[in-house]
């Protein structure tokens, strides 16, 4: 919680000799951060975020490891038996990430197939995103359910899935993604390392 301003010392009467002084900064605005898992763990966490606004189950769409019924358990607890149902989504296609897939924008028409999960809890949510990292962003999308035989499709619903975070089109053609790397690194990447060196000196014109 930020200092008030009624609480910074006041200085004391600058001497002749000495320039004077420039007034304190004003105290920062408030900034209300979740607590992290190693600080608070999914519990406390939870508990935050039902302050900013109550949960209601929503489906959610796994499309790489949490397809995986003891990873999904893994990650929400041992107390939970997952239900998986198998659906798809329209309008993404995966790319690869290293060893992981990621879920990018496409073509209306492409379809992607994967297994959709009722998430019951904001703790349930808060693991699930915790899991996922940064590197993925909870998106809404339609969840259209697959009938195990003759994969029909039946109804669809509204639901949540976690697309990839950076440039998708950087992800599909093997770029570096700048777009990721300073999301996750909080900061911005010097433009001469995304500009490219002799784009940098042509812009920089023939003096030197």
């Amino acid at each position: 919680m930020p200092e008030s301003p009624t609480k910074f010392c006041r200085a004391s009467s600058p001497k002749a000799s000495e320039p004077p002084r420039p007034p304190p900064l004003p105290p920062p605005p408030p900034f209300r951060r979740l607590p992290t898992e190693n600080e608070a763990g999914p519990a406390k966490a939870t508990a935050a975020l039902k302050q900013e606004a109550p949960f209601e189950p929503m489906y959610y769409f796994f499309y790489g490891t949490l397809m995986k019924p003891d990873i999904l358990k893994a990650v929400l607890g041992p107390e939970t038996t997952p239900l998986l149902r198998t659906a798809k989504v329209y309008g993404f296609e995966l790319a690869n990430w290293g060893q992981y897939r990621a879920l990018i924008d496409s073509t209306p028409e492409a379809a992607v197939t994967g297994c959709a999960y009722m998430v019951q809890s904001a703790e349930e949510a808060y693991k699930l995103a915790y899991y996922e990292t940064n590197a993925y962003a909870l998106t809404i999308c339609k969840i259209h359910f697959i009938h195990a035989e003759g994969q029909k499709e039946d109804e669809a619903v509204h639901g949540k899935t976690f697309k990839y975070a950076g440039d998708g089109q950087a992800l599909k053609e093997g770029r570096f993604d700048r777009t990721l790397w300073e999301l996750r690194m909080g900061h911005k990447l010097p433009r001469k390392w995304h500009k490219g060196e002799k784009q940098v000196k042509e812009e920089g014109g023939a003096s030197g």
